[in-house]
């Protein structure tokens, strides 16, 4: 009877010590620290900007060109701020360490401004998604429908405005 009763109690120290190591915490690979979009040129006066908005949710604006206000400018915020602007960008995340152009792109227009939008592990790698706003089909529209919304949501749209 004593060893079914240590095989009994070693397969259940096995069960218990797998059950925690199914349980880590995020590394920092998976948590993102900061995403940034960057807007412009066209064959016009479109605004040329870029904007930064770290983990805290601190949001960085600097205007280029055909912007209301050029240079640099910050904006302080919070962890929700961050959140949400992850979440609105989810679906359109590409992998980490990979860059990617909108895909199912046509009809297109060429001389509309193209946004490139960048996300930021923990670690430095990047996912890097580069759009043009020309791109008529269906989902092109909802991405850029999206990313047009995105200065309203941050609070920046004065700063892009002329």
């Amino acid at each position: 009877m004593r060893v079914p009763t240590i095989c009994l109690a070693a397969t259940a120290l096995a069960l218990l010590m797998s059950g925690c190591a199914q349980h880590q915490p995020a590394s920092s690979s998976d948590t993102l620290a900061e995403i940034r979009y960057q807007v412009g040129p066209c064959y016009g006066t479109c605004p040329v900007y870029s904007v930064a908005v770290e983990a805290d949710g601190t949001t960085r604006f600097t205007g280029e060109r055909h912007t209301a206000t050029e240079g640099e400018r910050t904006l302080a915020g919070d962890a929700t701020t961050f959140s949400a602007l992850q979440t609105r960008l989810a679906s359109w995340q590409p992998n980490m360490g990979t860059t990617q152009q909108t895909l199912d792109c046509e009809p297109r227009a060429t001389d509309l401004p193209q946004y490139t939008v960048t996300w930021i592990n923990g670690e430095g790698e990047q996912a890097v998604l580069e759009h043009d706003t020309g791109c008529h089909s269906d989902s092109g529209r909802e991405l850029t429908n999206t990313l047009r919304s995105l200065n309203k949501e941050l609070n920046i749209e004065q700063w892009v405005q002329q």
